[in-house]
C-alpha cells in the first residue's frame, strides 16, 4: 500500500513514519508540508493511503480534499478536538487527535486497512460532510478591537486585509482601520483559513477582496483590493496564492 504523509509540521511527519515501522505493507512515497504540495502530489501519484492535517496555513485539508481527481483512503490529523472529529468517526473517516501514542495510530491504520476503496458516492458524501463541519467550526464571526478610546466589534466578514503592528495588527476594513492586539501569527490561527490567507511576513488578506494580481517581477505579487489598497505579496507566500488563481 502507498501512502502520502502531509503535515506542515516535520517532528508530526517523522512520528507517522517511525510508528509505521510496524506496518510494513504500507511504503511512504511522499511527504508534504502544505495544502500545495499535498494536491499536486496526491494527483500525480494516487497513492492508496494518505495521513492528511487538518489545519495547515493557506490551504487547508479540507481544500486539498476539494482538488483531487480521486479519493484515497484518509486518516486526518489535528491538534483541536472540534464538532469536525465527532463527524468523521461517526462516517468512518478515521482521525488521529494529536498528540497521540502508538496503540491510537495503529487503531487508526487497522481500521482503514479494513475499508475498502471510496465509491464516488463515498466521496460526495465526504466532501459534503467536509464542508458542513467547515462552516461549523469555531472560527470567529467577530472581533473586539480599539477605535480611538473605545472598545467596539468587527465582523471578519468586513476586512479586507490585515497589516502588522509591531506586536499588535491593524484590520483594514472598506472606509476605516482597527487596532487589534492581537500579532499577525495569532490572527492567521484564528481565523478562517478557507477566507483569509497569508500572503507576506506582514500582511494576510481576504481572498474575496482581491480585485486582482500584477506580478512584481520578482516572483511575487502586487494584490490590487476592491478599496484600491495595494497589498505585496511577497515570493516566500506566492505558493499560497497560486492555487486560487483559476
Amino acid at each position: 500500500m502507498r501512502a502520502i504523509i502531509v503535515d506542515d509540521e516535520p517532528l508530526a511527519r517523522q512520528i507517522i513514519k517511525e510508528y509505521l515501522e510496524d506496518f510494513p505493507e504500507i511504503k511512504v512515497i511522499a511527504e508534504c508540508q502544505n495544502g500545495r504540495q499535498a494536491i499536486k502530489a496526491i494527483n500525480q501519484e494516487e497513492p492508496d493511503l494518505v495521513f492528511l492535517d487538518i489545519r495547515m496555513p493557506g490551504i487547508d485539508g479540507f481544500a486539498v480534499l476539494e482538488h483531487l481527481r480521486s479519493m484515497p483512503r484518509i486518516i486526518f490529523s489535528t491538534a483541536h478536538n472540534d464538532f469536525a472529529l465527532k463527524a468523521f468517526e461517526v462516517n468512518a473517516v478515521d482521525y488521529l487527535l494529536k498528540p497521540y501514542d502508538r496503540q491510537r495510530f495503529s487503531k487508526a491504520v487497522q481500521r482503514v486497512l479494513q475499508q475498502h476503496q471510496p465509491s464516488t458516492k463515498e466521496l460526495d458524501r465526504i466532501l459534503s460532510l467536509l464542508q458542513q463541519t467547515r462552516e461549523a467550526a469555531a472560527f470567529p464571526s467577530r472581533i473586539f478591537v480599539r477605535l480611538g478610546k473605545k472598545i467596539v466589534t468587527i465582523q471578519t466578514s468586513d476586512i479586507l486585509f490585515i497589516e502588522a503592528d509591531g506586536d499588535y495588527t491593524q484590520l483594514h476594513a472598506a472606509n476605516v482601520s482597527y487596532l487589534c492586539n492581537l500579532s499577525l501569527n495569532e490572527l492567521e490561527e484564528r481565523l478562517n483559513p478557507s477566507r483569509f490567507v497569508r500572503v507576506h511576513r506582514s500582511f494576510i488578506v481576504a481572498q474575496d477582496a482581491v480585485e486582482h494580481l500584477a506580478s512584481d517581477g520578482e516572483g511575487g505579487f502586487v494584490a490590487k483590493l476592491k478599496n484600491g489598497a495595494r497589498v505585496r505579496v511577497s515570493r516566500t507566500y506566492a505558493g499560497r496564492i497560486k492555487p486560487l488563481i483559476w
